[in-house]
């Protein structure tokens, strides 16, 4: 028998609300709210009472508009301390943070994007915004590519799935060209987004693997394309390798 029909459909339409939120769209009105859930302002209103109530949502009394509560990135703090291997990384990212003067991050996969749980700047004197909770994709960025190449028998599966779009000039947007640099991903143990993602910049991804032998999660760096004019390629490589080594280890990974 179908689960379905045990679905709250109040609660449904709460989480729908909730989950159009976010970098992009960090503000919306109730008309576009009730748009984008195709809904009535009217019927959703009592649900957005709710959510503020309890400090899922805010709204800026200025703009009429609302925005994600605390109670959001309350409750996200408290997923995040619970990962393990969150914890295990961040020497790890500090490492490579302050000895290559790079940003050093942290991610796991969330459906079909790439999600970032941490991060190391490379200088605290810096102010970055933070993307710890951003999702950005998978087959354009060096720790996306180390997730899809993680399994060689499902990549023409994974990459079926996949919007392949042209995000930077550099970007691989071909089925047959994103092939082609997985199989090398996975050969190599390491990827690496040359300006696929930002223009101007480099990162190298590798991958986390527990003990059973799973890819759950991949650190990266991130650093200026312009480095590599006086700074060899293979130092930073090296690194972020020998970084991903040490974190797998650590939860257990014998390989």
């Amino acid at each position: 028998m179908s689960e379905t029909k045990y679905v709250n459909s109040s609660l449904e339409k709460s989480l729908r609300v909730l989950k159009l939120f976010g970098p992009e769209t960090q503000h919306l009105s109730l008309s576009e709210i009730a748009r984008l859930i195709d809904a009535t302002p009217g019927g959703l209103y009592p649900i957005i009472q709710t959510l503020l109530k309890h400090g899922f949502l805010e709204r800026d009394p200025d703009s009429k508009h609302y925005r994600l509560g605390l109670a959001i990135l309350e409750r996200a703090n408290h997923v995040l301390s619970s990962l393990d291997v969150r914890e295990r990384a961040k020497p790890v990212l500090k490492r490579l943070a302050n000895e290559l003067q790079v940003n050093a991050h942290l991610a796991v996969r969330y459906e079909n994007e790439v999600l970032y749980v941490d991060r190391e700047e490379a200088s605290s004197g810096v102010v970055f915004p933070s993307i710890i909770g951003r999702r950005v994709p998978l087959h354009c960025t060096a720790l996306g590519k180390v997730f899809l190449a993680s399994d060689p028998a499902t990549c023409e599966e994974e990459i079926a799935k996949l919007d392949l779009l042209q995000v930077t000039p550099k970007t691989i947007a071909t089925s047959k060209g994103l092939r082609a640099e997985l199989e090398a991903v996975h050969e190599q143990g390491y990827a690496i987004d040359d300006e696929e993602f930002h223009l101007g910049q480099l990162c190298i991804g590798a991958p986390v693997i527990d003990y059973q032998g799973r890819v759950v999660a991949a650190i990266s760096i991130s650093l200026a394309r312009a480095r590599l004019e006086m700074e060899p390629l293979k130092g930073f490589i090296d690194e972020v390798v020998r970084g991903g080594v040490n974190l797998s280890r650590s939860i257990g990974y014998t390989g």
